[in-house]
C-alpha cells in the first residue's frame, strides 16, 4: 500500500471529520467536526461536535494525567445538563491524540456581540442583565458540583440564540495562572486579584470574572486598563485600583445595577456575592423592580392611546418605549398595533416580527401579525400566523374569532 493509500485508509478509520477551525486557546485548538462513527452519534445524541485538540504533546500529557487522576470529576461533568452550559461529551481519540468532545454551538461567542477589546460597544441594559443571569445559572450548576471555572470571559460564553452557554468546562483547571494570562485571546483582564496573588482561585473568583464581563457588556469598556496596558501595570490595577463605577461611564445604568456590578468587583473575595445564586437573586430583584417601571410606562402610554389626540405624539412615545426597553416585546406589540390602526401594515409587520423574535411563544403577537398580513393583502402569510396563534393558545373569545377568520382566509364558509 502506498503512503497516500495508507493516509486515506487512516482517515476512513477516524471517528471524526474536521469541518472548520473555530479558534485557539491556551490549551487546545477547537474544531467543528462531523461525527462519523454511528455508535458515537448515538452516544453523543448528535452528529456534529466541537473537538478540543491539544496544542502539543505536553498538553496531551496533561490531558491524559487529568483524565487518569480526575476520572470521577469528568464523569460528573459529562452528566451535567443545563441550558446555560456547553455540554461536555467526554474524551475520544483522533489522529492518535486524546481529544475532548464538546457540544457544538454555531452562533459564536459573546465576544462577537461586545466587539473586540479596544472596539467594544455596550449592549442594551436589559440584554446585558439577561445574559448575566444566564451565565450565573450555569455557574450555579457547576459550583454545586464543587467545580469552579477560572476562565469566565466573553470568548468562553457561547450564544445559542439569546441563551448564553458557558464553554470550556474542565479546560482552565489544566492551565496554571501564567498560562491563563498569556493565552492568545488573553484572560488577564478577567482574572481576580486572588488568582494573581498567593491566595489562588475560589468560587468567588468566577463571580469576579463575571463582574468584569458584565461591566464590559454594560459600558463597552474594561474596568481595569485597556488593550495597550502592559501586563505588569494591568495586574497592579486589578489588585489595587478601584474601577470607575459603571453608572459614571453610562447614565443609562441604574444605581441598583451599578451596585450589583461593583459588589462583584470587590477586591476581597469575602466582600463579593458569596455565591452565584445570591448574585442571580440580586439581578432577579433588579429585573422585577425594572419591570414594575416598564408597567408604569406602558400604562401611561395606553392611557394616551385611548384618548383622541395627535397620532404623531403617540408614535413618538411608543418609539421611546421601544428604545428604552428594547428587549421587552410589549413595546413592539403596542407600536405594531398603532401601525395596524393607521393602516401602515408593512411597518406593523416588521415591528411584530421583531417582537416575535424576542418572545416566539407569544400568541397575541402572532395574532397581531396575522392582522397586519391580512391588511397588507397577504392571505397565505396571515393564515399561517393565525394557525400559530391558535396552536400557542389564545383566550376563548379571541380563539373563536381567530378560527373564524382562518376559515375565511382559507376559502371555507365560517
Amino acid at each position: 500500500m502506498s503512503e497516500g493509500d495508507s493516509r486515506v485508509a487512516d482517515e476512513l478509520e477516524e471517528s471524526f471529520k474536521l469541518l472548520k477551525h473555530l479558534g485557539r486557546g491556551g490549551f487546545a485548538d477547537t474544531w467543528q467536526a462531523q461525527v462519523l462513527d454511528q455508535e458515537l452519534i448515538e452516544e453523543f445524541g448528535r452528529d456534529e461536535v466541537a473537538l478540543k485538540i491539544p496544542l502539543n504533546r505536553k498538553k496531551e500529557q496533561v490531558l491524559k494525567r487529568e483524565l487518569a487522576m480526575n476520572a470521577a470529576l469528568h464523569l460528573r461533568l459529562k452528566d451535567l445538563q443545563s441550558r446555560n452550559l456547553v455540554r461536555y461529551l467526554g474524551f475520544d481519540k483522533f489522529r492518535n491524540k486524546i481529544v475532548m468532545v464538546m457540544e457544538y454551538v454555531g452562533q459564536g461567542s459573546l465576544r462577537r456581540m461586545t466587539g473586540e477589546i479596544g472596539r467594544q460597544k455596550p449592549l442594551p441594559v436589559d440584554e446585558a442583565v439577561e445574559i448575566a443571569e444566564g451565565i450565573l445559572s450555569g455557574l450555579m450548576v457547576i459550583h454545586q458540583e464543587h467545580v469552579f471555572h477560572r476562565d469566565i470571559k466573553p470568548e468562553n460564553i457561547l450564544m445559542d440564540g439569546r441563551t448564553p452557554k458557558i464553554a470550556d468546562l474542565g479546560i482552565a483547571r489544566m492551565l496554571d495562572a501564567n498560562e491563563l494570562a498569556s493565552t492568545s485571546i488573553g484572560s488577564l483582564p478577567y482574572m481576580s486579584p486572588e488568582i494573581l496573588g498567593k491566595e489562588g482561585a475560589s468560587f468567588t473568583s468566577d463571580i469576579w470574572s463575571l463582574g468584569v464581563t458584565f461591566y464590559e457588556m454594560l459600558t463597552g469598556s474594561l474596568p481595569f486598563g485597556d488593550m495597550d496596558t502592559p501586563p505588569g501595570s494591568l495586574i497592579d490595577l486589578i489588585r489595587d485600583a478601584e474601577p470607575v463605577p459603571p453608572a459614571e461611564v453610562s447614565t443609562e445604568i441604574p444605581t441598583a445595577l451599578n451596585e450589583i456590578v461593583m459588589r462583584a468587583l470587590r477586591k476581597r473575595a469575602s466582600e463579593r456575592f458569596p455565591s452565584a445564586e445570591e448574585m442571580y437573586e440580586a439581578l432577579k430583584r433588579f429585573r422585577e423592580a425594572s419591570r414594575s417601571q416598564v408597567d408604569q410606562d406602558i400604562a401611561s402610554i395606553r392611557e394616551l392611546l385611548s384618548r383622541p389626540g395627535d397620532p404623531c405624539e403617540a408614535e413618538e412615545r411608543l418609539r421611546e418605549l421601544v428604545a428604552k426597553y428594547p428587549n421587552d416585546p410589549r413595546g413592539r406589540q403596542y407600536l405594531g398595533e398603532f401601525y395596524n390602526r393607521c393602516q401602515r401594515y408593512e411597518e406593523a409587520i416588521a415591528t411584530f416580527k421583531r417582537g416575535i423574535e424576542l418572545e416566539p411563544e407569544n400568541a397575541l403577537l402572532h395574532w397581531d401579525l396575522a392582522l397586519a398580513y391580512r391588511g397588507a393583502g397577504k392571505r397565505g402569510a396571515a393564515a399561517g400566523c393565525l394557525e400559530k396563534a391558535i396552536a400557542l393558545g389564545l383566550d376563548a373569545g379571541l380563539g373563536r374569532h381567530a378560527a373564524t377568520l382562518l376559515r375565511t382566509l382559507q376559502g371555507a364558509e365560517p
